[in-house]
């Protein structure tokens, strides 16, 4: 099964170099003018448009795609059509009406206040906030959990929340666990930096942090697996090994 990957990825990736693309390594690809990149994510392909912008003000994300080959026509199809229109253009359009009428509804109330004594100020109430789009299309399991890892995101001070918990309800990519992954990791460095901790230290807490995890608080799991899935599981010999190896290398 590995071996018939390879084997399709390698001629996906020969296709886009014909085509005007440009390898960058770790499975990403660019076109020339480095407007669209396309990433490989959870077995899919994705591509990030950096000329256009989500509701969210972020670069656009395309996809995603079940083969390399299909993204490349999706970039055909993007550079002819026009502009893609934010779903909550329209929402926005009309809040901004509302409040405009709400403005010059409070104006008159204030003008007609001093016709008489028992006279009343009718104040228009401000709309009420409302969703986003994309949440409000989520049926309501994946809605709540999209609002509880929002929360979660919000209070470990992890960077666009709600951009986050979109990617990854919405475009189907593990972006909520690369945020725990990415936050574990980080205390790992630090931890070390504080305790002057050796390389070899390091790797066994980088590994640890990789191999099998859980973050309660955004109710995710991760762990290190190969191309088909399997769990990889790193022994203290074999990282040690590993280690002595590239020292004698040096």
């Amino acid at each position: 099964m590995a071996k018939t990957r390879v084997k399709s990825d390698s001629t996906s990736g020969t296709n886009a170099d014909s085509q005007g693309l440009k390898r960058l390594g770790g499975g990403r690809w660019q076109s020339r003018d480095e407007r669209f990149t396309i990433e490989q994510q959870s077995g899919r392909w994705v591509i990030v448009d950096a000329e256009q912008t989500d509701d969210l003000g972020l670069p656009l994300v395309r996809g995603p795609f079940r083969s390399l080959t299909d993204a490349k026509a999706d970039i055909a199809e993007a550079r002819v059509a026009g502009p893609a229109e934010s779903p909550l253009s329209e929402r926005l359009k009309e809040a901004a009406r509302d409040r405009k009428a709400a403005s010059k509804q409070r104006t008159d109330d204030a003008g007609d206040g001093g016709k008489g004594a028992g006279a009343r100020k009718k104040v228009r109430a401000e709309p009420e906030a409302t969703e986003p789009a994309w949440l409000g299309a989520l049926e309501s399991a994946d809605r709540r959990r999209a609002r509880q890892a929002i929360k979660a995101l919000e209070a470990a001070g992890v960077r666009d929340p709600e951009g986050i918990a979109r990617r990854d309800l919405v475009g189907d990519v593990p972006a909520i666990a690369a945020a725990a992954v990415a936050s574990r990791l980080a205390t790992v460095v630090t931890a070390a930096e504080d305790r002057d901790d050796d390389p070899a230290r390091v790797a066994e807490g980088v590994v640890a942090a990789l191999a099998d995890g859980h973050d309660r608080d955004l109710d995710v799991r991760w762990r290190l697996v190969d191309g088909d899935g399997r769990p990889i599981q790193i022994s203290d010999s074999e990282l040690k090994a590993a280690l002595d190896r590239a020292r004698k290398e040096r």
